[in-house]
């Protein structure tokens, strides 16, 4: 790069705006930079100190290195007041990673490009959440990392991932980081000492995310649940687990974790996969894994007698998961779970793919010609969970990457005349974004007149 500032998108208009900063910390993996105007106290050598010696060698140790498409070697972080319209009391960007800066820049979209691995993390909401949270700021650092490393692939490969499973694992990335497990995300699952999440994930779809929703914050924890009981059965030691969640990234045998279908098909490849007990039907060995996680997390720990639906309109089989059970319980890292279950506060009439309704006293009964393909029930003594463990796309489908998706709409300003005094071509790496310019009647200025090189 040759500007000396960084690009970062105005998150209310979707518009580049270009962030003065000064460098704060240069590591052996990071470069840690702050925008000149934000004024904080927080420790921001001492969080560039931890992320280059303990965040970024652990997650690389799982995930696999990082793209390096400026040839620096090392991950820009930004601390920056994230324009993202929030107010008082009210949600914010905690930190996001912007896909737009792996591809080489486009002088004349109004989305423009760092072309570096560059993160970004609020220095406003985000440090003052550190209050009631210490480790709010480092574990964002790590969740966006895990984005960072996994784009590159999605890219490769043509594929953009359910959002489900690439949030999921970002949850679990900030775990193996050191910053786990995470109370919060555990308390809004259930629905305990969080009155955000009222009802916990009752209702709630695994599966179909929008991030528009109020139910936004419960399919986050939902997510890190489910991704988090996946990579702690898939082996019995660390090194088990992390090959199983790499996998998941990088892709083994020519298929990588972008779809629901192809996340169990890697899974049963794990070290610690039982086909006895799960089957070897990738539809099938979903519905039991969320057979088990959601039954557990309400306290229902009778498997003898699972009701299963295995095609549309067609009544359910009864299938015995004690073996499952007994196999994958659920593991320490969700014992909070065990002390604090879901605790449902109102019935649900309907059923949403991938949710699972629970209930305190019988579950209500469907009409046959209204079931659809792996929905099921299971009662305890005074409970009933009711549940549909499919995806909204289908178990298997190949969800295909659209360049610039989360780019548009694009504006495309009047190209300056003096394109070629603000673009330099680099064989190495193609176009070299100069942020610190403005556009003026079609003609490129610097500010301060700084000559570019």
């Amino acid at each position: 790069m040759t500007g000396t500032d960084l690009w970062a998108r105005d998150l209310r208009t979707q518009n580049s705006v270009c962030v003065p900063v000064e460098l704060v910390s240069s590591g052996n993996y990071v470069e840690v930079y702050k925008e000149k105007s934000l004024s904080t106290s927080f420790n921001l050598i001492q969080f560039a100190n931890d992320f280059d010696t303990i965040t970024y060698p652990r997650l690389v140790d799982t995930f696999g290195a990082p793209s390096d498409v400026d040839g620096d070697g090392k991950i820009k972080i930004l601390v920056m007041d994230i324009k993202d319209g929030a107010t008082s009391n009210s949600a914010y960007v905690a930190g996001y990673f912007d896909p737009i800066n792996y591809l080489p820049d486009n002088f004349l979209l109004r989305v423009r490009s760092n072309f570096a691995e560059v993160l970004y993390l609020d220095g406003r909401e985000l440090i003052a959440a550190t209050n009631s949270d210490p480790n709010a700021f480092d574990s964002t650092a790590a969740h966006e990392f895990q984005h960072l490393l996994r784009f590159p692939k999605m890219y490769e490969t043509n594929q953009s991932d359910e959002l489900w499973i690439n949030e999921g694992t970002s949850e679990v990335a900030s775990d193996i980081a050191g910053f786990g497990p995470q109370t919060s995300r555990l308390d809004c699952y259930s629905g305990v000492n969080d009155s955000r999440c009222d009802d916990g994930i009752n209702g709630v779809s695994l599966l179909d995310w929008n991030n528009n929703s109020a139910e936004v914050l419960k399919q986050y924890s939902f997510a890190y649940v489910f991704m988090r009981y996946l990579y702690d059965i898939s082996g019995t030691n660390e090194t088990e687990k992390k090959q199983f969640f790499r996998n998941t990234v990088i892709g083994s045998g020519g298929t990588r974790a972008n779809s629901t279908g192809n996340l169990m098909q890697i899974f049963k490849s794990s070290a610690n996969f039982d086909t006895t007990n799960l089957t070897n039907n990738n539809s099938d060995v979903f519905f039991r894994l969320f057979t088990l996680l959601t039954a557990q997390s309400f306290g229902i720990n009778n498997f003898s007698s699972v009701q299963q639906v295995s095609a549309d309109g067609q009544a359910p089989n009864t299938i015995d998961l004690t073996g499952a059970f007994v196999k994958y319980p659920l593991p320490s890292s969700l014992n909070r779970l065990i002390t604090h279950p879901v605790s449902p506060i109102t019935a649900k009439n309907s059923i949403k793919q991938g949710a699972a309704n629970f209930y305190a006293t019988s579950v209500p009964n469907l009409n046959a010609s209204s079931y659809r393909k792996n929905q099921g029930r299971i009662t305890g003594a005074t409970q009933g969970i009711l549940f549909w463990a499919d995806s909204p796309q289908g178990l298997n489908t190949s969800f295909k990457f659209l360049p610039g998706k989360d780019d548009t709409p694009i504006q495309n300003p009047t190209k300056p005349r003096s394109l070629k005094t603000v673009i330099q071509e680099s064989s190495a790496h193609g176009a070299i974004p100069i942020c610190g310019i403005e556009f003026t009647n079609d003609l490129a200025h610097t500010y301060e007149s700084i000559p570019i090189k």
